[in-house]
């Protein structure tokens, strides 16, 4: 983990770039007090966060597992506190650990999956069949929340993939990347939350 400096300045920027650059809310990008900052990651972290707000995303940025427990509260609660779906044992796992309560996603409305990479070109999510979704992903539901780390931002499509093809032996069945705004499986989805959580070390 982090040191004790704080990332205010860096999501200050943040913010002031999403409202000048972009038109979007303040409340569109949420961050945790006290976020402890590395600034190597600062522009890649920067960029994703334009581009996928711009998409019309929404990013919690959590630090201790109580951010990320009172963020899946907030997404729940805002959907009629119903169940999040899991097609992940390990993400299922995780959520029953904070507390969340979760259940398969059998249809769910909203439902939460596990990531690939962060592409902070495109503001883009990598998903993949490798994550529990079955040899062909499906459409994506009306409300879905990616879960990710700070240490699975990349540049680019290249790097990705790259990170892919370390972390399988045999390459994924099928790989896809997703934004809020325009992905091939869209068929109805009305918000796409990201659950960015901070994992790098000092």
């Amino acid at each position: 983990m982090k040191d004790d400096r704080i990332k205010e300045q860096l999501f200050r920027s943040v913010r002031e770039a999403l409202i000048e650059r972009n038109n979007i809310a303040d409340s569109d990008i949420h961050v945790a007090d006290n976020t402890p900052a590395d600034d190597a990651a600062d522009s890649l972290f920067i960029t994703f966060a334009q581009n996928f707000t711009r998409a019309g995303g929404m990013v919690h940025y959590c630090y201790k597992e109580s951010d990320i427990r009172e963020r899946l509260l907030e997404i729940r609660h805002q959907h009629g506190d119903i169940n999040i779906g899991c097609a992940s044992e390990n993400l299922a796992g995780f959520l029953t650990h904070l507390k969340v309560e979760n259940s398969e996603p059998n249809g769910s409305p909203l439902v939460a999956i596990l990531c690939e990479a962060l592409i902070a070109r495109q503001g883009g999510i990598v998903i993949s069949s490798n994550l529990g979704l079955g040899t062909t992903i499906p459409a994506l539901p009306e409300n879905t929340v990616i879960i990710a780390f700070t240490s699975q931002v990349v540049n680019d499509w290249e790097a990705a993939n790259e990170r892919i093809k370390q972390l399988y032996p045999n390459y994924p069945d099928q790989i896809m990347m997703v934004n809020p705004n325009n992905y091939a499986c869209r068929k109805g989805l009305q918000k796409l939350y990201l659950i960015l959580i901070e994992d790098e070390a000092t």
